[in-house]
């Protein structure tokens, strides 16, 4: 996601939420291949039901991030400023100008979608007389937006708490033991309500991930990237073991939904990495071309926010693109499928963040909003 800076933004944060948005795009290309082979409709290798099982990590791992980087800046400043006697005034400031980008982003490409529905593309859903391409079918958004909407009374709230990191991390083992019991004994249906509560449940999981975000703010440990290491290799030897043994339903518990550990696990360490190695600038003690690669990553950054609008949107343009990349490279085998699916995932996404530079972009900057 994305808002107007207060202070430098640091390349390495912002390369780690370009990661998660690319993860999110081959997660959603290769999400119907995961639910056929673990749903037994297509007979997958072990190998390739290992590499899906590891995709399928990350869609949640994705939107675990946004809310955990999002909770590293958010949070603390909250805090830092709930003691000036205008804090509430600026927080709802900063909070509507928040709100303010968002809305603009959904109007525009919902505008645009309805448009291409109607003169060009009929796209499944979008219509005036539908609701749910826009609630149901943006809900990470409108989370996100609620969960940013309360920052000022969490910041409020964790400045008077004695322990607020602890607090925190009993939070997140709470929701983390229901969210093993959603996943490993009680999924419920393959389509939910908004209100259901595992549903909700994903909507909690976020707002825990945006309080550990906070906590991690201050945290140094000595070897991130040692733990990180670990913790994917373990994901990968999980993953591999339930393919190896057949094990279709563990495959779909790993990764169940966004709900699952071992994708908030890897999307906190990664924080944890990027953030230690934190430079402040975009090519702070780099060389040239390390530093027009950060430019360009703080040039692409402010367009995930557009992507992710416009992926849910377009489903009915892209998808169609997607699987027959997938079915083309079916046809040469598992690898063609992982490495042509993956690759055109990256090629829409490299587009769309394209389109949305020329286009969100420069409109925002007319609004005052970037």
């Amino acid at each position: 996601m994305s808002e107007k800076p207060t202070r430098p933004r640091d390349a390495r944060v912002e390369a780690l939420r370009l990661f998660a948005i690319a993860g999110i795009a081959v997660f959603h290309t290769f999400q119907p291949w995961f639910s056929a082979a673990t749903g037994g409709t297509w007979a997958a290798g072990a190998g390739t039901l290992c590499a899906l099982g590891c995709v399928n990590l990350l869609g949640a791992f994705g939107n675990n991030v946004f809310f955990l980087i999002s909770g590293l800046f958010l949070v603390p400043t909250a805090a830092r400023a709930s003691s000036r006697k205008d804090f509430w005034r600026d927080q709802a400031r900063r909070t509507l100008r928040r709100a303010a980008v968002i809305g603009a982003t959904v109007a525009l490409y919902g505008a645009c979608a309805l448009a291409v529905s109607a003169w060009a593309l009929p796209l499944p859903g979008v219509s005036l007389h539908e609701t749910g391409w826009l609630l149901g079918g943006l809900e990470f958004i409108w989370v996100y937006l609620v969960v940013v909407a309360l920052s000022p009374v969490i910041g409020w709230v964790w400045a008077r708490l004695r322990h607020p990191r602890a607090v925190v991390w009993a939070l997140v083992a709470a929701t983390f033991a229901v969210n093993a019991y959603i996943a490993f004994f009680s999924p419920g249906d393959e389509v939910r309500g908004l209100l259901e509560w595992r549903k909700l449940m994903s909507a909690l999981t976020y707002l825990v991930a945006f309080l550990a975000g906070g906590a991690l703010a201050d945290a140094r440990p000595a070897h991130p990237g040692r733990a990180l290491a670990a913790v994917a290799l373990a994901g990968v030897a999980l993953e591999g073991g339930a393919a190896l043994a057949g094990d279709l339903r563990l495959l779909e518990a790993l990764s169940f939904k966004s709900t699952s550990l071992l994708s908030f696990a890897l999307a906190a360490l990664c924080v944890l990495v990027a953030r230690g190695g934190a430079g402040g600038g975009a090519a702070a003690g780099g060389t040239h071309a390390e530093g027009r690669a950060a430019g360009l990553v703080l040039a692409l950054t402010p367009s995930i926010l557009g992507f992710y609008v416009m992926q849910s949107l377009f489903h009915g343009v892209w998808r169609p693109i997607a699987d027959a990349a997938c079915n083309a490279g079916a046809a040469l085998g598992d690898v063609g499928l992982l490495l042509l699916g993956g690759a055109v995932s990256l090629a829409i996404l490299a587009v769309a963040l394209l389109l949305d530079y020329l286009v969100r972009i420069p409109l925002l900057r007319a609004l005052h909003l970037a």
